[in-house]
């Protein structure tokens, strides 16, 4: 009898290894054709934010980060260090967007200072609608990615294709990671601002941890989601 059990949990062991082995074939090591235009598109469709100085950061599909005036990264977050040095010490002039702040909030001259200086508070409080609006554009992007899984399953399913869950796994999941990576590189360059902005005043940039928590909290509530929603297919 236990001869006989101890053969039986062997085959059920053989099985589990085998079946674990060809998931993990068919979603990690399998090539499928997942060339789609729509699924392109939501990954093309750049991220936009703009900042409280007037500065737009757009990040496009390869990650790149570029202001409004389409010059990188790098002249936003200095342009963000000089309103430490600006005269007004509240909204310092960017290389590429000083011809969208009205000159009567730019400190032009050393007459120009606040009548009381930022707190900590205040500082984060004008990023807050940047940051909701990158979340928004995170959730919209993939919604409308779950939303075409959902039709492009319902379709299969009623012509009566068979249904590869490998082919979904890699579409799908792989293109939610590259949205999640260029949301990060988003948010990562508002940070840096943020921080920035903080030094310039006086304050540690450690009192933007809090924000990155968040993020984090949300991106891992977006991740349960999107989960939630691939399951209900």
């Amino acid at each position: 009898m236990k001869k006989k059990l101890k053969i039986f949990l062997l085959l059920l062991l053989i099985i589990i290894l085998a079946t674990t082995g060809a998931l993990l074939y068919f979603i990690k090591f399998k090539e499928y054709d997942v060339a789609d235009e729509e699924v392109a598109q939501i990954i093309e469709d750049p991220y936009k934010i703009e900042m409280p100085d007037g500065t737009t950061i757009t990040v496009d599909a390869n990650g790149d980060v570029v202001d409004s005036a389409g010059t990188t990264s790098t002249p936003v977050t200095e342009g963000t260090s000089s309103e430490g040095t600006a005269a007004d010490g509240s909204k310092g002039e960017g290389k590429s967007s000083g011809d969208k702040v009205p000159s009567s909030t730019t400190g032009d001259s050393d007459t120009n200072e606040p009548s009381q200086k930022p707190t900590v508070g205040s500082i984060k409080k004008k990023y807050v609608p940047v940051l909701e609006n990158l979340q928004s554009q995170a959730d919209n992007k993939l919604n409308t990615l779950v939303s075409h899984a959902k039709k492009e399953y319902s379709g299969k399913k009623a012509n009566g294709e068979s249904i590869s869950y490998g082919y979904f796994y890699t579409k799908y999941v792989g293109t939610a990671n590259e949205l999640e990576a260029l949301t990060d590189v988003v948010f990562e360059d508002v940070i840096k601002v943020v921080e920035k902005d903080l030094v310039a005043n006086g304050f540690d940039k450690s009192y933007a941890q809090n924000l990155v928590d968040d993020y984090n909290a949300k991106k891992k509530a977006r991740k349960d989601s999107l989960l939630n929603k691939v399951i209900g297919l």
